[in-house]
């Protein structure tokens, strides 16, 4: 009889650490864990179906790349994104990909405009299906294919070394109502600049589209710290 379907979310081999760390990384990243949420270690082991000790060794690693945190009375707990962070991310951002639009437009092939084309008609059914997951990946894979599109190899990689801090605030700028809509025009004007090989036009228009995001992030969290005052 084939049991295969009972196992465990994480497999019990001997890449076992790495399979535990990469889905509580993961975890944060998308915001499944969130901001202040305390990790508890006998909760986190029963939910992967694993023993605590794999757990604890996440959670040390996680702490020294500055995702959590540890709590004055033990434990740890996600750490919660500040303004410091947002403007930090954000600004280098703006720098880099602006600058990785402006030679995208220089250098893409057509090959390149229809898959960017190809994507926005994608992410317009998922809007119309309320599809927000595959929104967010969407929107990732856009902006991959833009940069690959600068022909930088040195300026993709830099780049790609801040993707996973990029898609936490993705996921947080694309869960406003109406944002992703908004940002699927971004992408379409992107795209028309770009035929039009008006490389300064674009380079602008991607550092508005971050900057926008940089915004409503911040907004969330003055929003947040409001309603926790209240609360308390």
């Amino acid at each position: 009889m084939d049991n295969s379907h009972n196992q465990p979310v994480i497999r019990k081999d001997k890449f076992l650490r790495e399979q535990v760390y990469r889905k509580l990384r993961e975890s944060i990243l998308n915001i499944a864990l969130e901001p202040n949420k305390r990790l508890i270690e006998e909760k986190l082991a029963a939910e992967m179906g694993t023993s605590r000790t794999p757990v604890r060794e996440a959670i040390q690693k996680l702490e020294k790349e500055g995702l959590i945190h540890k709590l004055p009375r033990g434990g740890f707990a996600v750490n919660v994104i500040t303004n410091e962070d947002i403007e930090e991310v954000f600004g280098i951002r703006s720098v880099l990909e602006g600058y990785a639009a402006y030679l995208a437009t220089t250098r893409a092939t057509d090959d390149d405009l229809r898959l960017l084309e190809n994507i926005v008609k994608k992410q317009e059914e998922c809007i119309d299906q309320a599809e927000t997951d595959e929104i967010v990946r969407l929107n990732t894979e856009f902006h991959d294919i833009l940069y690959k599109s600068a022909k930088s190899k040195k300026l993709y990689t830099i780049i790609n070394d801040l993707r996973d801090l990029i898609y936490r605030y993705r996921i947080l700028v694309l869960r406003y109502e109406g944002m992703a809509s908004i940002a699927i025009q971004d992408h379409k004007d992107m795209i028309a600049q770009m035929k039009a090989r008006n490389a300064r036009r674009v380079e602008k228009l991607v550092r508005k589209h971050i900057v926008r995001g940089m915004g409503l992030i911040k907004k969330k969290i003055r929003q947040e710290a409001q309603k926790k005052n209240r609360e308390e």
